[in-house]
Order: structure tokens, then sequence, then C-alpha cells
């Protein structure tokens, strides 16, 4: 009896739910979670006029990659994806192809190594100049394997806009992009726990905006030799930038310094604002505030570990202001600031500080008007505050 009441409660039970249940209301049925899927045709990958969409499969690993991933089409990559890369896998994007990483902030695109250990795949390389390449809210790593020396690389004549973007554990660089002609947009990104985050050449310093670049083994943005000819702005960033062999602004260039940069050069390099033979004359406007000053130092803080800045340029925009100069003048330039014949140049509220010869070194003939304008100069263990020939 005990059971027979047991059922009927149950059945009057499903009853009385059907009852009150409209006929428009319907069961959505689960979705299965699907299995990471290899994309295993390497030789081929994506060929040219052919698009890829990778969608996401499940809750962890949508895809996996074991070899040099190919494309020469469009790959676009959906929010929430997660690509797993084999031991020195890649994916290259050539000439004719793309990538689109279209992450959210609530659902980021991942790529990630299946080693879970600094360089255990190479990193995304990119030799595509297609106005469509886009990284944003995505993650980044356990790439950059020696070799390649980034978890992103990019080749001569790229286009890129990454945004919103973390790059961590490394074994290189987080970003390695030192080649000619490439058009960078860098703006919120995170770079951490890399052998430093980015490796760029000069000319693509002004495509950083914002972001947090410390955790590293060096934090600094190192800045390979290159030169400035066109206009370019290099705002302040939360880590210092490093010259190891200098930088030049050439004609054609006009180079802005925002208040609070601090620039660091490598033993026996110099800022070198150079005139030319022929060309629009360059210029540099380095004017901080009294709160956030410019610093033009070494990246080995001893004294003499660098020449200095060094002007041949009669534009009448060089300006240095509100900054510190310190550690410069060696025994290839007697000057922390150094102007050639007809330069014009306005230095004021400047601190030099540690000069083994002289803070300013002005080369002039007796007969030329004077154009260099100094003004509210402080000296601190200098050896001489202006010297001239």
């Amino acid at each position: 009896m005990k059971t027979k009441l047991l059922l009927l409660s149950a059945i009057s039970a499903l009853m009385f739910v059907s009852s009150c249940s409209s006929d428009d209301d319907t069961i959505t049925p689960s979705i299965p979670e699907l299995e990471a899927l290899e994309l295993s045709n390497c030789s081929s990958g994506i060929a040219e006029g052919e698009t890829l969409i990778l969608e996401n499969r499940n809750n962890g690993v949508d895809y996996i990659i074991n070899c040099t991933y190919p494309v020469n089409g469009d790959l676009i990559i959906d929010p929430g994806v997660t690509i797993q890369f084999g031991t020195d896998a890649t994916i290259r994007v050539y000439n004719s192809g793309s990538i689109q990483a279209l992450g959210t902030a609530q659902n980021k695109v991942v790529f990630t190594g299946e080693d879970k250990v600094p360089g255990s795949w190479k990193g995304l390389y990119i030799i595509s100049s297609d106005v469509k390449n886009k990284i944003e809210y995505a993650t980044i790593e356990y790439a950059g394997a020696v070799g390649d020396d980034g978890a992103i690389l990019l080749w001569s004549d790229t286009h890129l806009k990454m945004n919103n973007t973390n790059i961590t554990n490394s074994q290189t660089y987080g970003l390695h992009a030192n080649t000619n002609n490439n058009e960078l947009i860098l703006e919120n990104n995170t770079i951490t726990a890399c052998k430093a985050p980015m490796y760029l050449d000069a000319s693509y310093v002004s495509a950083i905006s914002n972001g947090s670049y410390t955790g590293n083994n060096t934090d600094a943005i190192i800045v390979d030799r290159g030169f400035i000819d066109e206009d370019h702005t290099w705002t302040k960033l939360n880590v210092p930038y490093h010259f190891p062999n200098g930088v030049d602004v050439v004609a054609g260039g006009n180079l802005t310094v925002m208040p609070g940069v601090i620039m660091k050069f490598g033993q026996d390099s110099r800022l070198f604002i150079n005139e030319g033979a022929s060309g629009p004359k360059p210029s540099i406007i380095a004017v901080g505030t009294a709160a956030e000053p410019i610093v033009f130092t070494s990246i080995d803080n001893v004294m003499s570990a660098w020449r200095g800045i060094y002007f041949d340029s009669p534009n009448a925009l060089n300006e240095i202001g509100f900054a510190t100069i310190e550690n410069a003048s060696n025994p290839d330039q007697e000057g922390a600031i150094e102007t050639w014949y007809g330069t014009v140049l306005n230095v004021h509220d400047v601190t030099f500080k540690d000069i083994q010869n002289c803070a300013i070194h002005q080369y002039k003939f007796p007969a030329d008007p004077d154009t260099l304008t100094r003004s509210n100069l402080t000296y601190i263990n200098v050896a001489n505050a202006f010297c001239q020939n």
C-alpha cells in the first residue's frame, strides 16, 4: 500500500507540473561540448582566398596545433577560443593572409603551450600588410622560443593592431618588431614575465599607448637603433625606454618627447639630431614639467656611460626643458649636450648631473650669431658648465 501511495503522489506531482506549463514553453536541450580539434593540414593550412573561422567548441582547449601552420587566407578566431601549441609549433601569417583574434573582456582568445613553460612554442609570426590583422582581448603565453625571439614576431611591411592583450611567460621578448615599414597600433596591452616587454625599431615607439610592462627580466622597452624621419611622439609608460645603440633623428624627422619619459642609453651611444646633407631639418622637442621631468640617462648607472645629445640642426623648434641629463659626456663627445655650428637650440630648466666633461659644449665661429639659448640650468657634480670652441 505504501508503494502505491508513493507512486500516486509522484503521478499527481507530474500532472500538476504539466497543468502549470503552457503549450508555448520549450525545453532547450544542452549542447554537448566537442573535443579539441587538431589543425593537422600543416602543408596547406589556409589557402589564399579562403577563410577559416575557429569557433568556441568547449570550455577548455578548442584547437591543437603541433606544426608550423601556414595562413595564406583569412584566419578568424572567435571569442573564448583556446588554441594549444605543441613544442616549436607556430602560426605563420603570410603576405596574402590575415589573422583576427577577436576576444572580448569576458571571453578572451587564448594562445597557450602544451608544456606550460616559457618557450614551449614559437609564437605568432606575421608577415602581412593586411589592415584586417588584429589581436584584441587575447592572452599569449609560454611562447617565444629562442631563435624567433618573440611571442609575436613581425617581419617587414606588416600591419597589426593589438589592444587589451596580455603576453606572459615568453622565453624571449613579448613583441619583436625591428624590421622596416611596419604599421603598428599597440594600445592598453600588458606584457609580463618575459625577457623584456618589446624589442622595437625606433620608428615604432610612437605606436605604443598606455599598458603595463613590469615584472619582466628587464623592465624596459628596448629600442633598436633606427632613424626618425617623420613626426613621432613618445609618451610616458610605466617603464623606461632603453637605447643600447642610440637613436638618430634625421632629415624630415620631428620627435616630441612627452613629460615623464625616461630614456636610457647604452655604452658610448647618443641621441643624434642630424640634418644630413639635404632634406627638411630635423628637430626634437623634449619639454617635461616640474612634476614630471624628462630623464636622459644611462643604462649602466655610471659617469661617462654614454655620449649625450648631439645637435647638428638649425631647426628653430629644437628645445629641451624641464629635464635631467646625467652620466653623459665621454672622450667621444665633450658635452652632455653638444651643438655643431649653426645649431638652434633652447635649453631651459635642465639639471645636469654627474657629467665628467662639459654640461654644454658649443661649436661656434666668433663672428656668427649665438643661436643657443640657456636659462635656469642646475649643475650637480659637473666638471664644466659650458665649453665653447
